[in-house]
């Protein structure tokens, strides 16, 4: 498979390797909080005052998580994978999700965890992932990037099975109404007029629930009304990943994968409860053009491409 061109991280993934570069620091998480001490932090913070545009050089590790099936199936079945689909091609997400949340809520990052705004993700399948896998999991910050709305940046995510890499994720979220700095953030490019309807779904209420259960983000806003409308949302939202992993799912051919990469953009939130469709086309037979919009099919709330090599 092809090495695909990352809209989103441009030429920022060899930024460790500039001679002006600051070393990480390593810290190796053997425990992890559970998930409500996770958001208590993020609460605790979610006020900063003053701080510079500076991303802690800091590199969080957990040495050895397995691939246990009890909770990759629990997901698979909230995000519409099936059997047949081997470990899912974002799942791995979720095992770098709890430090990505220690990195938000670290005193030395300049902005509240609370209100940045998951901008766009790109995940990369190198090998075959397989259950009971014991997996090295990698998180660290990467470039800054310039966005119309404020500052955006990168959080790395790298996954190894004895020293091989097997897997990436890239992150993109913003911090609305602050001075950017960095290169500008590419957008993807799709053919829109070949996008056709081939999925309608319905949104259930607990949809946001079912999903904070199976992958550890409880984030308030995707789990009620009003703990939502407290961020300014008329009632809560899907969860961005769900609908990647969603979209995944219905597109992914009906074997487990040798390769792949999937890059999404996150447009407008997508209430709950609701219905939505979903539109792809086929540049090849191994590659889909993505959209998740409104069940009208005119407004956006996911934009992503596909790639894929099957076992």
């Amino acid at each position: 498979m092809g090495e695909p061109r990352d809209p989103f991280r441009g030429d920022h993934t060899a930024d460790a390797a500039r001679p002006d570069a600051v070393r990480s620091k390593t810290v190796v998480v053997d425990r992890l909080p559970a998930p409500p001490k996770l958001y208590a932090r993020a609460l605790s913070g979610i006020v900063k005052r003053g701080r510079d545009t500076h991303l802690p050089a800091l590199r969080l590790v957990r040495p050895a998580v397995a691939l246990d099936p009890g909770p990759i199936w629990r997901y698979a079945r909230v995000c519409g994978f099936i059997p047949e689909h081997g470990v899912p091609l974002t799942y791995p997400h979720l095992l770098a999700f709890p430090l990505h949340l220690l990195m938000l809520t670290e005193p030395a990052f300049p902005w509240p965890a609370l209100g940045l705004v998951h901008l766009a993700n790109h995940v990369r399948l190198r090998r075959p992932l397989a259950y009971q896998d014991v997996l090295r999991v990698e998180v660290e910050f990467g470039a800054l990037l310039r966005h119309d709305k404020g500052q955006a940046f990168v959080l790395h995510s790298r996954l190894y099975r004895r020293g091989e890499a097997v897997w990436d994720g890239d992150s993109v979220y913003l911090k609305r109404g602050v001075p950017a700095s960095g290169t500008r953030l590419d957008s993807l490019e799709l053919g829109h007029d070949a996008l056709q309807r081939v999925a309608r779904w319905q949104l259930a209420p607990q949809l946001g629930r079912d999903y904070a259960s199976a992958s550890g983000d409880y984030n308030p806003i995707h789990l009620t009304a009003l703990s939502a409308k407290a961020f300014g949302f008329p009632r809560a939202i899907a969860h961005g990943m769900w609908t990647l992993a969603r979209a995944a799912a219905a597109l992914q051919p009906p074997k487990p994968l040798a390769e792949a990469t999937l890059s999404a953009e996150f447009k407008l939130p997508m209430l709950l409860p609701g219905e939505a469709s979903l539109w792809s086309a086929s540049p090849s037979l191994i590659e889909r053009d993505i959209e998740v919009r409104d069940i009208a099919g005119e407004k956006p709330h996911l934009r992503g491409r596909m790639q894929w090599k099957l076992l």
